[in-house]
């Protein structure tokens, strides 16, 4: 192992224990300004020909986008934003590290698929909560219910879809 991926994976780890993304009460408070949006949709700051991906908490879904084109879209379960712990902050970020894992990210719930994005609030897109052997423990979606990640079902293809450095946009 290099030490770049020792770094990451440790720092997965520790994004991992403050993001148990434990079910909490369904509140979320008042969102936080985003970039300014172009008229095809697309935030200031996205060129027209990037691949970047979107998260829409008012419909708590995921877009993957190629330009202007939406080419996929995935159910999502963001956070509940009832304090700082449980809130997935809105704002252009960027893809910090990839883990494919599966990581224990509390006692005996494992995720995988782990794309960081916001690494100051311990914020990133993983699989659905699972135990030890895979067993999925908690599969709701379309609803904030987590410490702040983004839960994706299709968490494998938005693993591969992204890059680091990859622009990401929450509102």
């Amino acid at each position: 192992m290099t030490q770049q991926s020792i770094k990451s994976t440790v720092v997965c780890i520790l994004l991992l224990l403050l993001c148990a993304c434990t079910v909490a009460p369904a509140h979320r408070p008042a969102e936080t300004a985003s970039p300014s949006v172009t008229p095809a949709g697309v935030p200031a700051g996205i060129g027209q020909a990037e691949r970047w991906i979107e998260v829409d908490l008012a419909r708590q879904m995921v877009r993957l986008h190629d330009g202007d084109q939406v080419i996929a879209e995935y159910l999502a379960a963001a956070g509940v934003g009832d304090g700082p712990e449980t809130t997935t902050y809105t704002g252009l970020l960027r893809v910090q590290s990839k883990t494919k894992g599966p990581i224990e990210s509390a006692p005996g719930v494992y995720v995988s698929d782990v794309v960081v994005f916001d690494m100051f609030h311990g914020n990133g897109f993983h699989s659905m909560p699972m135990d030890e052997a895979g067993h999925v423990l908690d599969d709701r979606l379309g609803q904030p219910i987590t410490a702040g990640c983004v839960r994706v079902g299709e968490s494998a293809a938005l693993f591969d879809f992204a890059t680091l450095g990859m622009k990401v946009w929450i509102h």
